[in-house]
C-alpha cells in the first residue's frame, strides 16, 4: 500500500512571532509577505505557525481570543493563500517543564470553536492543528481530550484537515498508541531531534541543563564523546551519552522514522514531521549539515512531509540565531542539506 500523503512535502516553522504572553506584546512586523515570498522561493510549501492560543484569550469563562489575534491571522492566511503555502495554526500553548492540564479540554474546545467559525469558509491551504507537545499527561486522558477537539471543529468546519499527535512531545512512539479516530480528514503529526543529547547541545530548557554539553559529534565516525559534566550524573543525559554510540547510529534512527511510516502504511493516514532541527549555538557547522543531510534524507526516502524547527533562530536556516538579509546571510549548506533551493545571487549596482 502506498503512503497517504499530506497536501504539502516540507517547510518551515516561523517561530517566535506569535509565541507571546499576549497580543499587545506581539511584534507582527518581525515578518512580511516578503518572507512568505522568500519561502516559496526555496521550494517550500507549508508554514507551521506556532501561537500560544490560549494566553491570547480573555480568560473569560468563554475563552474569548482577542480580536487584535484574529486580525493578524487573517492578515497571515491571507500571505499564504497568496502564495500558495499551505499554513498550519498550531496551538503552540505549553510549557516544556510543566505538565499538560488534565482538563485543558475545557479551553481547547472553546479556542478552536472560534477559530472553526471564522475559517471554515477559508481555502484550502489551511490546517489545524490541536496542541503542541503534549507532555507528562495519561495517554488515553490525552486521545479523548484530542476526539472531544477534533468533534468541536467538526460541528461548524467539515472541510479544513485537522493535525492530531502523541504525548511525551508527539513522540513517534506515542504516535502509535493513538486510537482510531472515526474522522476520516486527519494528519498525523511527530516531532523528531533525535540523539537528543546531539541536537540540544547548549539548550539551556532542558533538564538538566544541556548549557554545559559541547563536542558531542554527529556521525560519531570513532570520534572521541565529551566528558560527563557532574550535573548530569544520574540523569538520563549521563544514560545517553553512554549508549551514543547505539543511539546515534544511523540504522537506530533509520528505524524510529520507519515506525511513523508502518504507523501510516497500517492506518492509511498521511503523517508530518512537524518539527526537527539541530541547535546552533555549540555544534559544529560539518555536524549540523550532516544530521540534516541524513534526516531529511530518510524522511523523503519514506515520502514524509517535514517543517523544519524553524526558519530563524536557534535551529534555523540563517547562519546567526536573529536571522538576516534573506540573499546574503542564509546558510546555504543547510539549506541544501534540506533539499531546498538556495537564492539567485543578485547582482549588486
Amino acid at each position: 500500500m502506498a503512503l497517504k500523503k499530506t497536501p504539502f512535502s516540507r517547510g518551515v516553522n516561523l517561530t517566535k512571532w506569535f509565541e507571546v504572553q499576549n497580543t499587545r506584546t506581539l511584534k507582527f512586523d518581525k515578518f512580511t509577505e516578503q518572507d512568505f515570498a522568500n519561502i516559496k522561493s526555496l521550494g517550500a510549501d507549508v508554514i507551521r505557525l506556532p501561537i500560544r492560543m490560549h494566553d491570547m484569550t480573555a480568560r473569560d469563562p468563554a475563552c474569548t481570543l482577542d480580536p487584535l489575534l484574529l486580525e493578524y491571522m487573517d492578515t497571515v492566511i491571507g500571505w499564504a493563500e497568496k502564495h500558495k503555502l499551505y499554513i498550519i495554526l498550531d496551538n503552540h500553548s505549553f510549557h516544556p517543564l510543566n505538565p499538560t492540564d488534565v482538563n485543558i479540554d475545557r479551553i481547547l474546545v472553546k479556542v478552536w470553536a472560534q477559530l472553526a467559525r471564522r475559517y471554515k469558509d477559508r481555502g484550502e491551504y489551511l490546517i489545524y492543528e490541536v496542541l503542541n507537545e503534549p507532555h507528562k499527561i495519561d495517554d488515553g486522558r490525552w486521545a479523548e481530550i484530542q476526539e472531544l477537539t477534533i468533534d468541536a471543529i467538526r460541528q461548524i468546519d467539515t472541510v479544513h484537515p485537522i493535525m492530531v499527535g502523541g504525548t511525551e512531545y508527539n513522540s513517534i512512539d506515542k504516535l502509535l498508541l493513538l486510537p482510531e479516530y472515526k474522522d476520516n480528514n486527519l494528519i498525523y503529526t511527530f516531532h523528531f531531534y533525535d540523539p537528543h543529547i546531539f541536537t540540544h547541545q547548549g539548550a539551556t530548557w532542558d533538564s538538566p541543563s544541556l548549557a554545559p554539553l559541547t563536542g558531542v559529534p554527529f556521525p560519531l565516525d570513532g570520534r572521541k564523546i565529551p566528558k560527563i559534566p557532574e550535573s548530569f550524573k544520574g540523569t538520563w543525559a549521563e544514560a545517553s551519552l553512554k549508549n551514543y554510540e547505539h543511539e546515534a547510529a544511523f540504522s537506530t534512527l533509520t528505524a524510529t522514522l520507519e515506525k511513523a511510516a508502518e504507523f501510516a502504511k497500517k492506518r492509511d493516514v498521511p503523517v508530518f514531521c512537524g518539527e526537527f532541527g539541530v541547535y546552533m549555538i555549540q555544534i559544529p557547522h560539518e555536524d549540523r549539515v550532516k544530521w540534516y543531510e541524513f534526516v531529511t534524507g530518510e524522511l523523503e526516502k519514506l515520502n514524509i512531509s517535514w517543517a523544519i524547527w524553524d526558519y530563524f533562530g536557534g535551529f534555523g536556516l540563517f547562519n546567526t540565531v536573529e536571522g538576516g538579509d534573506f540573499n546574503k546571510d542564509l546558510n546555504l549548506d543547510v539549506v541544501r542539506a534540506l533539499g531546498l533551493t538556495p537564492p539567485a545571487k543578485k547582482e549588486t549596482l
